[in-house]
């Protein structure tokens, strides 16, 4: 089976999708659904710090702080002031955003966060949650994105670091106007299609935390179990990535390296990603089309 790709410039894309009737099942099912504008995505940042505009990010964040705090939940002593904040080597201010969204995901995962022996999870987390879901799913989200949009306007710490030559161009990243949730993982027979191996397209990244890639960049922890390529909720959501291959990070000596230091498995079965398929015609100026086109159709043939 082949999913054909009309890009807005009337071109096409044509995919072999791995021989698997759950991919073919994803792939009928994605065909009837209404495309999203497709988001042109890259790994990291490289952007060269601009203060203003780091700047505003930083107030944009803290400043939401306050509808976190009208909700009951206080900030963290452990999170630096906002004008701290914009002293900070961006290294070290990298640090404390990856502490802040750490502490924003287990909010929403309603489980301990520890820091320094001290637990920054209310004990009535629950009940907050059930008085008053809506608001505390909105603003966390809203201040989760607001944490990334900080990190977007230094170069990723890690970036220098990262194993590999083939993980900084552009990808696009396909989602969908309806509900496009599919299962559980636990529950989807697609285990045995986990791998770190190079293809073209995948089933996209929805998560709250961070993927391993993503850790690595940020200088992040992967011991925490927000860490992870594969969230608890599979979605028809897809990537297209023909540019990148990130197979030597993942067979990288530095990777496996770091992952038992922090205790965490390199078994493909833990870090494993979900891939659909290869492109099968690919243009010789396919850079420029992941640069300026988006997806208009899909189609099964």
């Amino acid at each position: 089976m082949k999913l054909k790709l009309t890009l807005t410039n009337n071109e096409n894309l044509y995919i072999d999708l791995i021989n698997d009737p759950w991919i073919h099942n994803w792939a009928t099912t994605v065909t009837s659904m209404e495309l999203d504008t497709t988001e042109c995505v890259a790994l990291g940042s490289t952007s060269n710090t601009h203060v203003d505009l780091l700047y505003n990010s930083i107030d944009n964040l803290t400043n939401g702080f306050t509808e976190l705090i009208k909700l009951g939940i206080d900030i963290p002593g452990f999170f630096p002031t906002n004008s701290e904040l914009k002293h900070l080597q961006t290294d070290v201010l990298q640090l404390h955003i990856n502490r802040i969204h750490r502490w924003l995901v287990f909010l929403m995962f309603r489980k301990p966060y520890i820091v320094n022996d001290k637990d920054y999870i209310p004990v009535n987390i629950n009940q907050l949650f059930e008085t008053q879901f809506d608001d505390m799913l909105s603003v966390l989200l809203t201040l989760n994105q607001l944490a990334h949009e900080i990190e977007k306007n230094y170069t990723s710490p890690g970036l220098s670091t990262f194993p590999g030559t083939r993980h900084q161009s552009q990808y696009w990243d396909q989602g969908f106007k309806d509900n496009d949730t599919i299962s559980l993982f636990a529950d989807a027979p697609v285990h045995h299609l986990l791998t770190n191996n190079n293809h073209d397209v995948w089933l996209a990244k929805r998560i709250l935390g961070k993927d391993f890639r993503e850790c690595w960049l940020d200088n992040d922890d992967p011991s925490y179990e927000d860490i992870t390529n594969v969230g608890e909720c599979l979605h028809y959501a897809f990537e297209i990535d023909p540019l990148n291959d990130l197979t030597d990070f993942y067979n990288s000596e530095q990777f496996v390296t770091w992952m038992k230091q922090h205790n965490r498995s390199t078994d493909v079965s833990q870090i494993g990603r979900i891939p659909l398929g290869n492109i099968i015609n690919k243009p010789v100026n396919l850079e420029d089309i992941m640069k300026n086109c988006k997806i208009e159709r899909l189609e099964v043939i």
